[in-house]
């Protein structure tokens, strides 16, 4: 694996979506989401209260873009061009080419397919892309909602890791997921090299 399997944080696309970097401009519609109790109640981040929370979180971005860092895209619906949710890498393990994928999205676009797209996209990129083996993601216990989006983007279940995540002022044990690159040639989603 190459020292620079990550550059520039390049555009991704699905039918319906784009994953592009975000930009300043995206914190109302950011704002949006994550100020709402229902989307951040099992997110690790606490709920927006301000505008500036949001803004915060785009520079914390931008700077891992300068640093060619796994950081976040924004997933924007083609269909309006309105930046809905977002997703991307909390830690990347380049020793041993794996990494957990994040993800959050609006309350109004849930139940319609498109975190699963989305994750299913991101997967093709670490596995082509970053030449990752596997990627990881987890959801606090009581989030089965979560948990269907990773069944549907092709990952297996492993276990419960008791009080893995602080959040919310509490300790959560957290369900684990993963897929293997392996898995994803299984899952036809692997694109071929030439």
């Amino acid at each position: 694996m190459s020292e620079l399997f990550f550059r520039n944080t390049p555009q991704l696309e699905t039918e319906r979506l784009l994953l592009r970097k975000l930009v300043i401009e995206d914190a109302e519609d950011i704002f949006e989401y994550a100020s709402d109790d229902e989307v951040t109640k099992f997110m690790s981040f606490d709920t927006h209260k301000f505008i500036e929370d949001a803004k915060r979180f785009i520079n914390v971005t931008l700077d891992q873009y300068r640093r060619d860092e796994a950081g976040d895209w924004g997933i924007i619906l083609k269909e309006t061009g309105k930046l809905i949710g977002s997703m991307g890498f909390p830690w990347v393990d380049k020793k041993n080419s794996r990494a957990e994928i994040g993800y959050v999205l609006g309350r109004r676009y849930w139940g319609k397919g498109i975190m699963p797209e989305a994750v299913r996209r991101l997967l093709e990129f670490a596995f082509n892309d970053m030449e990752l083996n596997r990627i990881e993601c987890v959801h606090a216990v009581p989030n089965e909602k979560s948990g269907r989006v990773m069944q549907k983007a092709g990952m297996t279940f492993e276990g419960i890791a008791r009080e893995r995540m602080f959040a919310k002022g509490k300790y959560w044990d957290v369900k684990q997921y993963a897929i293997l690159r392996s898995d994803s040639r299984q899952d036809n989603f692997l694109l071929s090299r030439t």
